[in-house]
């Protein structure tokens, strides 16, 4: 008698734990889907809001002065260009439908654009001017394609983020760079190819890339938008962002305040701990960028190739509090 009371006692208990087990499952799907949720939101409220102001430029370009007009739809040519940017760099959050509207709605700036140069702006008369217009109109709409069909190149996409950047560090080794508020505010940074590097972004960019870091420390306040890391090895990260995002990476550390959720994909022995910068300045930055200060989820980590719900990534970890330090000051 007492084995079966036992034996149902036990019955009782299995079914309580798989129970609270697809419970906490299903609230870990619904905090998923809310997350991506916010960043469709954040996604479309800026790109509308670019696309508005892209077609402002172009619709007050007037046919008095062609030099000006020239210039400004060169410069609307290289907005559309940040916006692409800015789809890439998103569609690994967005559905197909959002992914399509934005393609389309880029594809009609661009032929606005053209369609307003014609309108008001001569003709080249030399060939090869117009072969280098149709060479990169061609790129623009290779580009385009691979976005709608979800294949963007990430190397070309990648050097079109440094070369637009507004501020950047490239090709540098055992240097110390360094970029403060009056140079980086709400502007786009960024880092690539450097080697034994310490970088210092004291003030509140809009956006940061950083690709093929090697052995380098960057110390970063508090970004209005997105960070994205790729193809960094032996790396300190001490960092502060709406959204984290890191590729093919491996055996570096984040010192991270996120005030959305990191994701991480195709890493490796990557650790987290909090954020910790201090320097001058800092609280104003943070009102600059419009993070909220109070909430901060470093320890939410999502990794795109470790589907199981039940067992932690292998991919990353909380470091150690014993392996922190206590903070960084300048």
């Amino acid at each position: 008698m007492e084995d079966k009371m036992n034996e149902m006692t036990d019955r009782l208990s299995k079914r309580e734990n798989e129970r609270q087990s697809e419970i906490q499952r299903r609230n870990e799907l619904k905090d998923s889907s809310r997350s991506v949720q916010e960043n469709v939101k954040i996604f479309t409220e800026t790109f509308t809001k670019e696309k508005e102001m892209i077609e402002n430029g172009i619709n007050n370009c007037k046919p008095e002065n062609k030099l000006e007009t020239t210039t400004q739809l060169d410069q609307m040519s290289k907005n559309v260009m940040k916006l692409q940017k800015y789809l890439a760099d998103s569609t690994i959050f967005l559905p197909k439908y959002e992914i399509r509207q934005a393609q389309e709605a880029i594809g009609n700036l661009q032929q606005q654009i053209q369609e307003k140069r014609d309108q008001l702006v001569p003709k080249k008369k030399f060939a090869f001017r117009s072969k280098k217009k149709s060479e990169q109109t061609n790129t623009e709409s290779n580009v385009l394609g691979d976005i709608s069909n979800g294949k963007v190149d990430s190397k070309p996409v990648n050097d079109l983020q440094v070369d637009l950047a507004d501020c950047k560090f490239v090709d540098s080794q055992d240097v110390v760079l360094m970029k403060t508020d009056e140079e980086i505010n709400q502007k786009d940074v960024s880092l690539a190819r450097l080697t034994n590097c310490s970088i210092k972004l004291f003030g509140a960019p809009s956006t940061v890339h950083i690709k093929n870091l090697n052995n380098c420390k960057v110390f970063c306040g508090p970004v209005s938008s997105s960070i994205f890391v790729s193809d960094c090895k032996n790396c300190l990260f001490v960092i502060a962002c709406q959204q984290l995002r890191t590729h093919s990476t491996e055996h570096s550390k984040f010192y991270l305040h996120v005030t959305s959720r990191a994701i991480i994909e195709d890493c490796s022995n990557v650790s987290f701990a909090p954020y910790n910068l201090q320097y001058n300045d800092l609280d104003k930055h943070y009102k600059e960028s419009g993070l909220d200060k109070t909430k901060n989820n470093w320890n939410d980590v999502d990794d795109f190739n470790w589907l199981a719900s039940d067992a932690h990534s292998p991919n990353w970890s909380v470091l150690a509090e014993q392996d922190r330090e206590d903070s960084f000051q300048f």
